[in-house]
């Protein structure tokens, strides 16, 4: 089959040549599931497995013979799980954090999905606390002790959070492309403070305790260390020198990091043990489990397989045995993805997504109970995002959520604030807000755009809403679509590309370009992008005529859609050698502009612009003022613009007036998370996550 397995036993030369022992048997297939498996979670005699869409619960009463109990679907992209007395937190990227009741595992059910502030990755839980890794943004504390209400106390920055561990106290998180472990004393939730900071061998992932060893998973490039001393030249590959990536070093990142945790607050390193190079981009994340009765590591190395390592001697940590799954149409993989293992009696459960839920039987493995020790106290506690008075103006919904978008008509601001619904804000002649209405029925809103008398939305599990307004505050629905694209989704972004089209995402499969000149019966033109991030990237409106409109496909390409294009729109331009971050934007700047933000600067793009012939790079210009990124927006009426950072908590203003000097003008720091700004009569309006929405005085 395709995608799938082909010689399931597999123990690569460098395993032989490392004091191998034969620590994997013969696996089996879990049949009856998705061929797709991402996260897996043991907890007694039960094993929980997830990946896309799908939840299951079995019984592995018998290790060998795992039975399904249960399964529930509709949670969109499962990244991992964790579980406490049958209580199981699902992170699901774009999709959230979702509660799913397993207690009767026979029929497990969503409890709620819960609006975090950026991708869901890493997830672990502790008492009444959740712990959400969410990349640059750090990580999220999130009060559970309602499962049908679960509620944000606060937020720590790191410098990319893509799993975490508690125990006694301490939150340890694995960073992914600066390759670091960071660690915050989460005693207290009223006090979350970083206390360490350290160096991983490699890019940073899962993260795993026992007695006082960390052992913190890594991959794709070497990290912090003398390339000389590694065993292995690097790869090479048309991906990596197309990103600046080969040569010595390249995908050595792979490996297991060992840390004596027994102060947490001074990590020290102990041993590494490498594996052999690999390096592909996308499916890339890397987690080790232990074992209860053995000093054996295993550890899910995505397309690298799946390890075990010997850490009896934690200075010098070995390679036993490796064990992959090739895929037919990818020979230059050693394995389908490997995207998690739990460890039980006799054996290891492997979630891969193309072979699925695989049990491998493996010798030294020993289910263990991890004993999370001092639980943190105050989950009740809220943290207050203040806003410095003499710059803002603030509002904030009395239902606890994220202010995550606003749409400006006039002096009224519409606020989309995630789980606190869509309100009507007026802007007073004297200055602040006041709120005039609500979209009533529709309690999550995400995303709001404004046309004229029309009004869109993104509206999580009720999908997009297109209403027709009476008034400023009146609404009346005219047309809906459910979900967009195959499988479950949550609607979350909505962009007016011009008065016919819509882009619409959920996020997790890029963007989808929508003919809406008969709102009855909206059109699915194409699909477009990738997995977009958090981050908002499509252009506010076309130039060129009203005919393009540029989408920045976070670090891979620029896409041009070309909305008059005949017979019916198309992309026209995709750009190869000049992308631009995760953190950065492109906004309209006159008809025959866009701004388009490059690293720390910018640069004026003409309507439908490429790639220059010679493959060069579009020339930066700098950008005075405060060194940042973000995505920028310029006043329709005027000659300023404003860029807001949401990872770094950003935002700066400035005048354009002369294209090629422009002048610096404000730069502030929130306390919440600024998503994309506009003007209302020449001031700024920033729609600030959790400190809310935020009007410059």
């Amino acid at each position: 089959m395709k995608n799938g397995l082909f010689g399931l036993l597999f123990c690569s030369a460098f395993a032989a040549q490392a004091d191998s022992a034969h620590v994997f048997g013969t696996p089996t297939i879990v049949g009856g599931i998705s061929p797709r498996i991402m996260a897996t979670c043991l907890e007694g005699n039960r094993l929980y497995a997830g990946g896309g869409p799908d939840f299951y619960v079995f019984d592995v009463a018998e290790p060998l013979k795992p039975k399904l109990l249960g399964h529930v679907d509709g949670l969109a992209g499962v990244r991992q799980i964790a579980v406490r007395n049958g209580m199981a937190y699902v992170s699901a990227r774009e999709a959230g954090l979702w509660i799913v009741d397993a207690t009767d595992p026979a029929h497990p059910r969503v409890r709620s999905r819960f609006d975090c502030c950026e991708l869901a990755t890493g997830v672990d839980v502790a008492g009444d606390v959740v712990f959400l890794g969410q990349r640059q943004n750090g990580v999220e504390f999130i009060d559970v002790s309602d499962p049908d209400h679960p509620a944000h106390i606060a937020m720590r920055k790191t410098d990319e959070s893509q799993s975490v561990k508690y125990r006694d106290g301490y939150v340890y998180s694995g960073d992914w492309g600066t390759g670091k472990l960071t660690v915050f004393d989460a005693r207290d939730m009223r006090n979350i403070r970083q206390v360490a900071y350290e160096d991983l061998w490699g890019f940073g992932d899962g993260v795993w305790l026992k007695g006082k060893y960390l052992y913190a998973a890594t991959g794709h490039h070497a990290k912090h260390r003398d390339l000389s001393t590694l065993p292995y030249k690097g790869v090479d590959s048309e991906t990596l020198r197309l990103y600046g990536g080969a040569g010595r070093g390249a995908g050595c990142g792979h490996g297991l990091d060992v840390f004596d945790v027994s102060d947490p607050a001074h990590p020290k390193r102990v041993g590494r043990a490498d594996y052999p190079p690999f390096y592909e981009r996308g499916l890339d994340m890397w987690t080790p489990r232990t074992s209860a009765n053995s000093d054996i590591v295993f550890c899910a190395a995505t397309h690298n397989g799946l390890f075990a390592v010997d850490c009896s001697d934690p200075k010098s940590p070995k390679v036993l045995d490796r064990w992959t799954a090739p895929v037919e149409d990818h020979p230059e993989w050693p394995s389908c993805c490997i995207g998690s293992v739990a460890v039980g009696n006799g054996c290891v459960y492997a979630g891969g997504m193309g072979c699925g839920l695989v049990v491998i039987p493996a010798k030294g493995a020993a289910q263990e109970t991890f004993d999370q020790g001092i639980l943190p106290a105050n989950a009740s506690f809220r943290e207050p995002y203040p806003t410095d008075e003499k710059e803002f103006w603030a509002w904030k919904p009395s239902k606890p959520g994220q202010a995550r978008a606003v749409a400006v008509a006039g002096d009224v601001v519409y606020a989309a604030c995630g789980d606190a619904g869509l309100h009507v804000l007026k802007v007073r002649p004297e200055g602040g807000f006041e709120k005039i209405g609500e979209l009533a029925g529709r309690p999550r809103v995400f995303d709001v755009q404004i046309d004229g008398p029309r009004l869109y939305t993104a509206e999580g599990l009720d999908g997009f809403g297109f209403y027709e307004l009476d008034g400023p505050a009146g609404f009346r629905e005219i047309g809906r679509l459910p979900q967009i694209g195959p499988g479950n989704n949550v609607a979350l972004c909505v962009w007016k590309a011009d008065h016919d089209h819509l882009v619409l995402s959920s996020r997790n499969g890029g963007c989808r370009l929508y003919d809406i000149s008969d709102l009855a019966n909206p059109k699915d033109l194409f699909r477009f992008g990738t997995c977009p991030g958090w981050d908002k990237y499509m252009m506010d409106a076309p130039i060129g005529g009203g005919r393009y409109v540029a989408y920045n496909n976070a670090h891979k390409s620029i896409i041009w859609l070309d909305l008059k294009a005949t017979p019916r729109p198309c992309i026209s331009i995709v750009t190869k050698y000049n992308f631009i971050s995760l953190s950065n934007g492109i906004c309209r700047f006159s008809d025959d502009m866009a701004l388009v933000m490059l690293n720390t600067g910018y640069a004026l793009l003409s309507p439908n612009q490429g790639d220059p012939a010679d493959r060069s790079k579009w020339t930066q210009k700098p950008l005075p003022g405060p060194q940042m990124h973000g995505i920028p927006r310029k006043d329709p009426n005027g000659t300023r613009v404003v860029k807001t950072c949401r990872i770094g908590r950003k935002v700066a203003l400035y005048d354009f007036a002369d294209p090629e000097r422009p002048v610096f003008l404000k730069h502030w720091k929130v306390s919440g998370n600024p998503d994309v700004a506009a003007f209302c009569d020449g001031k700024v309006v920033i729609p600030c996550g959790h400190q809310g929405v935020l009007l410059q005085k």
